[in-house]
């Protein structure tokens, strides 16, 4: 009875944690997605609009990539505040954003650009990835030790 009541408070405690790490990141998306939008369209200030883009105000086909960019990122930030409100169906959608903070990982270590000279941006962008896969084993390991009981 005493393992059965531990497995349940590191399920829970595991839990919160993912709902934390999910929170975290829908905010970042929402924010950097609604910047990212408002880029160009003079919704946002031009000190931020310059400073967040880095783009030529000229370049109208870049600025409308980033305006794309941020409405995916405002929907990958509303689905991600809906999955940490309905956090009982989020595994599909745990191990999607693990593939894909793997796949931007990847992006930034095999850059088409060339070398960078730095490890540290690989590394940092390899940070959600490991962050998505640890919290996804862990979910993986507390769930199925509570199944087994």
């Amino acid at each position: 009875m005493r393992d059965e009541r531990r497995r349940q408070v590191s399920t829970m405690k595991i839990d919160a944690i993912a709902k934390v790490v999910y929170g975290f990141f829908a905010a970042a998306f929402l924010l950097v997605g609604i910047t990212a939008f408002a880029a160009g369209t003079g919704l946002s200030p031009e000190p931020l609009h310059a400073a967040a883009m880095g783009v030529d105000p000229g370049d109208a086909t870049a600025l409308h990539i980033i305006q794309e960019f941020g409405a995916f990122l405002v929907f990958i930030g509303l689905i991600t505040f809906w999955f940490m409100r309905h956090f009982a169906q989020s595994h599909t959608f745990h191990w999607a954003m693990t593939l894909a903070w793997g796949l931007i990982a990847l992006a930034h270590k095999f850059d088409v650009r060339g070398s960078r000279n730095s490890g540290i941006g690989p590394i940092i962008n390899s940070i959600p990835f490991i962050l998505f896969a640890a919290l996804g084993l862990l979910r993986w390991k507390s769930e199925g030790q509570a199944q087994s009981r």
